[in-house]
C-alpha cells in the first residue's frame, strides 16, 4: 500500500506533461484517420520503473518499451484512452490509480517508441 504524503508529492511535480486526446474521423472512402490534440498540460512526478524497461521486435524493428509512472492532481475529465507527451515522448496510458482523498492521481503508461 502506498502512502500518500501531499507536500512531498508536490515537491517532486517539477516535469510538465502534456495529455493528448484524439478525434477520430472518416474520409470519404470510410478510412478512420486519426488526430491528436493536446488536452491540458500539468505539472507532474516522474517515476521511471527500474525494472519495467523491455525490448520487444515489433514487425522486424526493435523497440525498446518504458514504464514510467506519472502523478498528477487528481481530475475527473480523462481516462486512458488518452496519451502522454513528454520530452517528446509519447507514452500510451495503461491504468489510472486514484489517490484514497482524491487529491492526486497515477497514471502508468508505456513509452510508444
Amino acid at each position: 500500500m502506498r502512502i500518500w504524503n501531499k507536500n512531498e508529492i508536490l515537491g517532486r511535480m517539477t516535469e510538465r506533461i502534456i495529455l493528448e486526446s484524439v478525434t477520430e474521423t472518416r474520409t470519404a472512402s470510410g478510412q478512420v484517420n486519426e488526430s491528436w490534440s493536446t488536452f491540458a498540460t500539468v505539472w507532474s512526478a516522474v517515476d521511471y520503473q527500474k525494472s519495467g524497461s523491455d525490448e520487444k521486435e515489433i514487425v522486424t524493428k526493435q523497440t525498446v518499451i518504458t514504464n514510467v509512472q506519472f502523478t498528477v492532481r487528481h481530475r475527473t475529465d480523462f481516462n486512458e484512452k488518452m496519451r502522454i507527451n513528454f520530452d517528446s515522448i509519447l507514452y500510451d496510458i495503461e491504468r489510472i490509480l486514484y489517490e484514497p482523498e482524491k487529491q492526486f492521481m497515477v497514471l502508468e503508461a508505456k513509452s510508444r517508441n
